[in-house]
């Protein structure tokens, strides 16, 4: 569906209520602007804003009442903790807020207006998961075929120090032996802009998502101890805080979030939700579009 600016709506939504009652507006013949002395009515610019775009302002009010209806009669909402929560969420994973900024900029949004649109969407994409029904059968099927998800593979909780050279790894090591604190150098010297500022705190990393170097030496120590390894990014003194052996989930224990996995995954697009919605409602057009 096209989309439009949240201006051009109203206009057309204006239009649509001066057809329904013309005396709503009394200066039709207005002069919105001229060309070579000649002039363009207001009316003008309403019937054309209703010609090539009145249907789609219609189909969205129509989904949005459709959607407001569905919400009120299944009871179901986002609640502002649970978009807080989402949105404090997507802004780390975009980047951060400077990065969800430049996106609106560039996008001529407002952050109320796209916390608006995406509030909606994900009512509609909730709606839609409601719908899918989640027997205890088909959730345990789908939680074996995608067991690998789940499982816990071997981890380890790990803080690094990047440098350039390894006379400086060495220093740096030197400094810890003799006892100055990790987290206070990875501030001041660490290279690795993403984990200097907390200490050189990378969190828990398991096999397969760092380069070759860096992972064997991480499963290569011992907790508590510091190892020394260079990889294309440069030396990195590493210190392994604690190490967590390969664990098989339990259904059991994560049953509620492989359902709404598996409902997230078999319930229809937003699109597609809109569509059902309207083939299943009774909806009566009493505007013709020209």
């Amino acid at each position: 569906m096209k989309k439009l600016n949240a201006a051009l709506f109203v206009l057309i939504l204006c239009l649509s209520l001066a057809s329904l009652s013309p005396n709503l507006f009394a200066q039709t013949d207005e002069v919105v602007a001229t060309v070579n002395g000649v002039e363009i009515t207001k009316i003008e610019f309403y019937e054309l804003l209703e010609k090539q775009y009145g249907i789609y302002a219609l189909q969205e009010l129509i989904q949005k009442e459709l959607v407001t209806q569905k919400s009120a009669a299944t009871s179901i909402g986002i609640a502002d903790d649970d978009f807080n929560e989402f949105y404090s969420a997507f802004e780390q994973q975009v980047g951060g807020p400077q990065e969800v900024q430049m996106f609106l900029l560039q996008n001529n949004m407002t952050e109320d207006q796209f916390k608006e649109q995406l509030r909606w969407n994900l009512l509609i994409s909730e709606l839609s998961m409601q719908e899918v029904e989640a027997t205890e059968k088909a959730v345990t099927d789908w939680f074996e075929l995608n067991r690998s998800f789940y499982d816990r593979p071997a981890n380890a909780e790990v803080s690094h120090i990047l440098v350039d050279t390894e006379e400086e790894a060495n220093e740096i090591l030197t400094a810890l032996e003799n006892e100055e604190d990790f987290a206070k150098l990875a501030q001041e010297k660490s290279l690795d802009p993403g984990s200097a500022a907390s200490g050189g705190y990378l969190g828990h990393v398991q096999k397969g998502e760092t380069v070759p170097e860096f992972e064997e030496m991480i499963f290569s120590l011992d907790v508590g101890e510091y190892g020394l390894t260079e990889s294309n990014f440069g030396w990195h003194i590493i210190l392994v805080h604690e190490r967590f052996p390969e664990q098989a989930a339990d259904l059991t224990e994560i049953y509620e979030r492989v359902k709404k996995d598996y409902q997230r995954d078999n319930a229809l697009d937003i699109e597609g939700y809109l569509e059902k919605l309207e083939a299943e409602a009774d909806i009566e057009i009493l505007i013709r579009s020209n």
